[in-house]
């Protein structure tokens, strides 16, 4: 799966997954602090439905949500060749979870309690260079 081209704007598009209502609030306030537009989601369907539709820079994505797994989310989409980098935030500190994101294909791992703490230098290692979206 590929994103559809979009023209790119200055602000890069992330999208938080999670079913609880509180943290995807605090999630995505802190995104829009941080400057990028956000898509907040409930579940993995909306977010397979939101990559067929539109370019996503960046998906944070919970590992237990009522209808889903997420890992197995990053894994059907890595399946179909979507490459957008994925952080994955869970409560739990599991060693053979984080193990089995890393194979899914995440590109980070994150407790929920140190998110917030850690949005910052996941935004700057994991966002493209806002020079890099720029199209000519």
């Amino acid at each position: 799966m590929t994103c559809p081209d979009r023209p790119v704007s200055d602000r890069p598009t992330v999208s938080i997954v999670d079913d609880d209502p509180h943290i995807r609030g605090m999630v995505s306030e802190e995104l829009a602090d941080s400057g990028c537009d956000v898509v907040p989601l409930t579940n993995g369907k909306g977010l397979e439905k939101l990559l067929a539709e539109s370019r996503i820079d960046l998906i944070i994505l919970d590992v237990q949500m009522h209808d889903c797994d997420g890992i197995e989310c990053l894994h059907d989409l890595r399946a179909r060749g979507c490459t957008v980098p994925v952080v994955i935030f869970t409560s739990l500190n599991d060693p053979e979870r984080r193990r089995q994101a890393q194979e899914a294909g995440a590109d980070a791992y994150v407790l929920k309690h140190e998110l917030l703490d850690r949005l910052p230098d996941l935004l700057e290692r994991l966002l493209p260079k806002r020079s890099e979206n720029r199209h000519p």
